[in-house]
């Protein structure tokens, strides 16, 4: 089985550090990797036919006071989108995953979500860290395999607020207070969640701003789960 990390972006996300732990995660699981600095590949579906699953690691860049966003050309979306449609499992986290590519609605109705806000907020005075928060990531479908097993569990760090598909099968949420942003006060927001597209998988998690929070426990799990279940084949 082998998998592609696509690595880049925004070094504030330390891709190359998370694609190591990725790599020795899906390693210890059966699959071979190639890692890539580019996007390029996506522009040849054909050269990557025999791909099982495909991880982005790829997020935004900050220039000054404005963000940018990591690209994707046309041609890359088309190639990722066949390659999706015709079995290769997609999985991902984060930023990585679910804040790339802005300019690429479709790559997001692929990924079945985007990221918006992670109150108190993303303002320019606020300290990366200010932005972490306790919060609670509660196990919805506890039958899932992805999630059986593990319970409901507290996380200080980034608390995304998403904008998702409904058609998305959630297996863990968060719930959003109103202590930063009162008129979200009661929102429950995907955190984890699985879908179909066309004949291939995705799985998506919303935690993972450092490569700690993905190293806790629950979480390691959760993401080596989704990825086994997103591949093309079992292990």
């Amino acid at each position: 089985m082998k998998a592609a990390l696509f690595v880049g972006g925004w070094e504030g996300h330390d891709p190359t550090a998370f694609a190591d732990w990725y790599r020795d995660l899906l390693l210890a699981n059966g699959f071979t990797v190639d890692v890539y600095d580019t996007l390029e590949p996506l522009e040849r579906p054909g050269d990557l036919a025999d791909l099982d699953l495909i991880t982005p690691i790829w997020s935004s860049a900050r220039s000054g006071h404005r963000e940018e966003f990591g690209n994707m050309t046309k041609a890359q979306e088309d190639g990722l989108l066949k390659l999706i449609g015709d079995g290769c499992g997609i999985a991902g986290w984060h930023g990585h995953m679910g804040d790339a590519f802005r300019d690429r609605p479709t790559y997001h109705f692929l990924i079945g979500g985007q990221f918006v806000a992670h109150p108190p907020g993303w303002p320019d005075n606020l300290q990366p860290a200010e932005d972490y928060i306790d919060y609670d990531v509660t196990i919805c479908r506890p039958d899932d395999p992805i999630v059986q097993g593990i319970r409901s569990f507290r996380l200080k760090s980034e608390q995304y607020y998403m904008l998702v598909d409904p058609s998305n099968e959630v297996l863990a949420t968060t719930t959003f207070s109103g202590d930063h942003l009162w008129w979200i006060e009661g929102t429950v927001i995907p955190v984890v969640w699985k879908r179909r597209w066309d004949k291939g998988r995705v799985f998506y998690c919303s935690i993972g701003h450092e490569l700690a929070d993905l190293k806790t426990s629950q979480v390691t799990e959760i993401i080596r789960r989704g990825a086994l279940w997103a591949a093309r084949s079992a292990v």
